[in-house]
């Protein structure tokens, strides 16, 4: 091997390397950092492609304050909305794809996959605001306190979306 060949391959050692550190495969980290001893894992059953808890029925339905969903829209706007335009996540489509699940997976799913270029990157407060404006948005009533950034209390809500009447 020639001293310019050797150059050439050590020159691309960081590239790989870089290659090599990127995230494609979702952070599977507990939930607000939070781990909750002897909690076993919930049984989960398939509901479309996604995951969901076998029962949720027995769950409170997630609240949040409407200053909350204030602070979710801002966010939303300058962090979620160039990908995903209102009418997108929210309403009938969020129904179908959230209803009776719990609010705990739906954080789990955006803080592991959004913003897409940079996933994870929110605060969990930022998350859990733009959690409780797409529960304004669909239809769900505000409540007096607001949905709180901690995996235990949010393991313990469901969504629940009130259908819409014709």
């Amino acid at each position: 091997m020639t001293e310019a060949t050797k150059r050439s391959l050590l020159a691309l050692v960081p590239l790989v390397l870089i290659a090599a550190c990127r995230r494609d495969t979702p952070d599977v980290r507990e939930p607000l950092g939070a781990r909750v001893a002897g909690l076993a894992h919930p049984v989960l059953s398939t509901h479309g492609a996604r995951a969901v808890p076998a029962s949720t029925t027995s769950l409170p339905p997630a609240s949040y304050s409407a200053d909350q969903a204030a602070r979710g829209a801002q966010v939303y706007k300058a962090t979620c909305a160039r990908c995903h335009p209102p009418g997108q996540l929210d309403g009938d489509a969020f129904a179908v794809a959230w209803n009776e699940a719990r609010v705990s997976t739906l954080y789990t799913t955006l803080r592991n996959t959004m913003p897409q270029d940079k996933p994870g990157s929110l605060s969990d407060s930022q998350y859990v605001d733009v959690i409780a404006y797409l529960l304004q948005r669909s239809r769900v009533p505000a409540g007096a306190a607001p949905l709180a950034p901690d995996s235990v209390a949010l393991r313990g809500l469901r969504i629940a979306v009130t259908p819409r009447t014709p």
